[in-house]
């Protein structure tokens, strides 16, 4: 039996949790355009390296239920893995952050841009503004801060 015009069981509940604004409370910044390429897209479903990224990766659970999602969002009929990472590469860089950032609803990003590489092929967190209400925030790695002036923590902490 499918149930048309469902009313929640806790409706204030339902309202705060589909209404209220989200933070993403430790995002990582999005490759500038030019570098959206420079990493396998596999990396996006599993951790893996080198030669069990390109070749096993591909054939994991977490791929099948990725390519079925993506296939939706992507307005694609029937896909294949490689079906989405076509797609993805015909959209302009903006318009595909843009696809999947807004509908999301996050109200404000705060950014870790404290990785190695991150100045090189990410981003700058201000970038990311454009897909929010409120502007992004950066999140301070204290290690990185650590490691490049220990002095200068060490001052900062007494």
């Amino acid at each position: 039996m499918v149930v048309t015009n469902h009313q929640p069981d806790f409706p204030q509940l339902y309202t705060s949790a589909f209404t209220f604004p989200a933070i993403d409370n430790h995002a990582h910044p999005l490759l500038k355009a030019q570098h959206r390429s420079s990493f396998p897209f596999e990396g996006l479903i599993s951790e893996a390296e080198g030669e069990a990224l390109s070749r096993d990766s591909t054939h994991t659970l977490a791929c099948l239920r990725a390519t079925a999602q993506l296939r939706k969002v992507f307005k694609l009929e029937s896909a294949s893995w490689d079906d989405i990472k076509a797609a993805r590469v015909k959209l302009d860089y903006r318009d595909l952050c843009k696809m999947f950032l807004e509908p999301t609803g996050i109200q404000c990003i705060l950014l870790d841009d404290g990785l190695g590489g991150v100045h090189e092929f990410a981003e700058d967190y201000t970038w990311h503004d454009q897909f929010t209400t409120s502007r992004t925030k950066r999140i301070v790695r204290i290690e990185i801060v650590a490691e490049v002036g220990g002095e200068t923590l060490l001052f900062l902490v007494h």
